[in-house]
């Protein structure tokens, strides 16, 4: 005689806090160095997009626990999308660095400038290279088919419309230094849009999920409910969302406010993205 036993959900607990961060900052230095590429934006936002990306990096060192083994990382590109990433960001990391070297004083005698063929080529690598570094993290998690809120296609989209919105909110808390060269009106146009895209984006995810399999739908329910359901609702939703779209449609003069909202919120979301990931249970026959 046959019985069938199933199993509840299981929480995952290999990613954390730190691979949350990886996964922000490596999105949103990504992200900013796209709009440095194609707004022309002053050398100081390639440096920063240069810094976070790098410290996302660091950051994943640290949650390796043996950086001196990271170097397996770079081993199995055909394989794995950590591998890809990897290769991703350390052709960014020099084709970047390249691209805004020549706009710097120090650096200005570099015979690739912006406008030589030279310096257009290197611009053009190290866009699609941050492109690539800010749609990976969205595929790493994508490509695990036991954890079903993750293993979907709009995970990399949602990733990527909120590092977009991340990089504008970066651009929005440093406005008043520079960072955006147009009018304060066309960035605060911008992140309505992006807002209001990313929400639409979110409330898509949960909504497929909630109509999925048993794993996605407790996905779901850990993202409504209890201590993970709160950090969802106040910090993703509400500071994240809400409040700086309020803010930049009512209260244009409080930019930077907006912006730290934003960030905040794209820490949480993935926090809260990695949290709420559940393996699918087995059948026991």
């Amino acid at each position: 005689m046959t019985a069938d036993f199933s199993m509840q959900p299981r929480s995952q607990q290999e990613w954390s806090w730190l691979v949350a961060m990886d996964l922000f900052l490596g999105g949103l230095g990504g992200a900013l160095f796209l709009f440095f590429v194609f707004l022309k934006l002053p050398a100081a936002v390639g440096l920063l997009s240069l810094g976070l990306v790098t410290a996302g990096g660091l950051v994943l060192l640290a949650e390796l626990g043996h950086p001196a083994r990271a170097w397996r990382a770079i081993c199995r590109p055909f394989s794995s999308w950590i591998s890809r990433g990897v290769i991703f960001v350390l052709l960014f990391l020099v084709t970047g660095s390249l691209t805004v070297g020549p706009l710097l004083a120090s650096f200005s005698w570099l015979p690739w400038a912006p406008d030589t063929l030279g310096g257009k080529t290197l611009g053009m690598i190290a866009g699609v290279s941050a492109l690539l570094v800010t749609l990976y993290p969205g595929f790493v998690l994508a490509a695990s088919p036991s954890i079903p809120s993750w293993n979907t296609p709009l995970l990399p989209v949602l990733f990527f419309s909120n590092s977009v919105m991340g990089a504008t909110g970066i651009l929005l808390l440093f406005s008043s230094i520079g960072f955006w060269s147009q009018s304060i009106a066309e960035l605060n146009a911008l992140a309505t849009l992006l807002l209001i895209a990313n929400f639409v984006l979110l409330l898509v995810y949960l909504l497929v999920l909630g109509n999925s399999g048993i794993s996605a739908k407790e996905s779901v329910r850990r993202l409504r409910e209890g201590s993970l359901g709160w950090v969802f609702r106040w910090g993703v939703v509400l500071v994240g969302t809400i409040v700086p779209l309020l803010l930049v449609v009512l209260l244009p003069s409080a930019a930077a406010l907006a912006g730290a909202c934003v960030l905040a919120g794209g820490v949480l979301f993935r926090y809260c993205v990695l949290e709420a990931g559940v393996y699918v249970p087995f059948a026991l026959t």
